[in-house]
C-alpha cells in the first residue's frame, strides 16, 4: 500500500524537499555540509541546466573580524590581497576574504528541480490554502509554505524580510563580490545572462511592490564601489519576502482533523538561507516522512 504526501509549497525550500522524497535519499550530514555536497555534484553534472557554477567570491568589510568557523568547510579559503581590496573603490576597505564558492541561477535551478520532480511522478497542484486543515485527505503534509507559514499553520513567530535586488547587463564583470560598510550591504552576483545587484533586509515589511527609492539606492551604492556600473542596463527590478523565524522549525506535528490523525512534517523558517540549506533540509525532512511512513507500515508516494 501507498500513502499520499502532499507537499505545500513550490519555492527553493519546497522543491527541494519533494525531490527528496521521489529519490528516496536516506544519506543525513549537517544541512549546510550537505547542500555544498549536492551542488557542487550538480556543478559537475548538469551544470547548463541547473544553473551552477563554481565562482570566486571577494568579501570586503570595515571591521576588522576574526576569520569565520566555516572556512575549513569552503575551498580557497584566504584574506585578500591589497591589490584585490583596490577592486572595492572605497578608502574605507581594511579587510576581506577570497573565496571559492557557488553561484546558483535561480530560475534555471528551480525550473531543473520543478523537471525532475515531474520525471519522477510528482504531480503540481496550484490552489489557494487558508489553513493546512484544508489537506486532510492527504496522509502526510509536507509544509515548506515559507512566509505563508504565518497564516496557514499558523505561526506568528514568521516574520517577512524584504528583499529587492537589480538585474542588470554588465557582461564585463566577472567577479561576484560582497561590501558590508556601516550597516549596509551590497552585492554584485554575475550570472550567464545578467548581473543581479543587491539590496535590501528590511523586517516586517510586507511590501511586495517595487520600490523605486530601494532601486536608485541599490544602484548608487554598488556603483559606489563599481563605478562601471552606472552604464549597466537595468532588465528586471524584483522584490520578495524572506520568511525569518527565531529558528528553522523542522519537525513532525500530528493533528486530529475531522475525526482523522493527520500529520505534518514542517520545514520553513530559513530567512535568506534557503540556498545555502535547502538540500540539507530536504533531507532531514524526507528522514521525518520516512518515519511518519514507517510507523503505518506504508510506502510514500507525492
Amino acid at each position: 500500500m501507498t500513502i499520499s504526501v502532499c507537499v505545500v509549497g513550490a519555492g527553493i525550500i519546497g522543491l527541494s524537499t519533494a525531490l527528496q522524497i521521489l529519490q528516496n535519499n536516506s544519506d543525513l550530514r549537517p544541512w549546510f555540509n550537505k547542500t555544498i555536497d549536492w551542488i557542487g555534484q550538480l556543478s559537475q553534472e548538469n551544470p547548463g541546466l541547473a544553473g551552477i557554477h563554481r565562482i570566486q567570491l571577494l568579501h570586503f568589510f570595515e571591521q576588522n573580524r576574526p576569520e569565520p568557523h566555516w572556512k575549513e568547510w569552503i575551498l580557497g579559503f584566504r584574506k585578500v590581497t591589497d591589490l584585490e581590496k583596490s577592486l572595492a573603490c572605497r578608502k574605507s576597505t581594511i579587510n576581506g576574504w577570497c573565496l571559492s564558492t557557488f553561484c546558483i541561477d535561480t530560475t534555471k535551478y528551480m525550473a531543473w528541480l520543478t523537471t525532475r520532480i515531474q520525471d519522477l511522478g510528482g504531480r503540481f497542484q496550484q490552489r489557494k490554502l487558508t489553513s493546512l486543515n484544508q489537506l486532510s485527505a492527504y496522509d502526510i503534509i509536507v509544509n515548506c509554505s515559507g512566509i505563508g507559514a504565518y497564516s496557514l499553520v499558523p505561526d506568528p513567530s514568521v516574520t517577512p524580510v524584504r528583499g529587492q535586488i537589480l538585474r542588470v547587463k554588465a557582461p564585463w564583470l566577472f567577479h561576484s563580490c560582497v561590501f558590508e560598510y556601516g550597516e549596509k550591504l551590497s552585492y554584485v552576483f554575475p550570472r550567464s545572462s545578467s548581473v543581479v545587484l543587491g539590496g535590501t533586509y528590511q523586517v516586517g515589511n510586507w511590501n511586495m511592490n517595487i520600490d523605486k527609492n530601494d532601486s536608485k539606492q541599490i544602484l548608487e551604492d554598488c556603483c559606489k564601489l563599481i563605478p562601471s556600473l552606472k552604464n549597466a542596463e537595468i532588465i528586471e527590478e524584483v522584490v520578495g519576502l524572506r520568511p525569518l523565524r527565531p529558528s528553522i522549525r523542522l519537525e513532525i506535528e500530528k493533528r486530529n482533523i475531522d475525526q482523522k490523525d493527520i500529520k505534518i512534517v514542517h520545514n520553513y523558517g530559513h530567512g535568506g538561507g534557503g540556498y545555502s540549506f535547502h538540500w540539507g533540509c530536504a533531507i532531514e525532512a524526507f528522514k521525518l516522512v520516512e518515519q511518519l511512513s514507517s510507523e503505518s507500515g506504508l510506502i510514500s508516494t507525492l
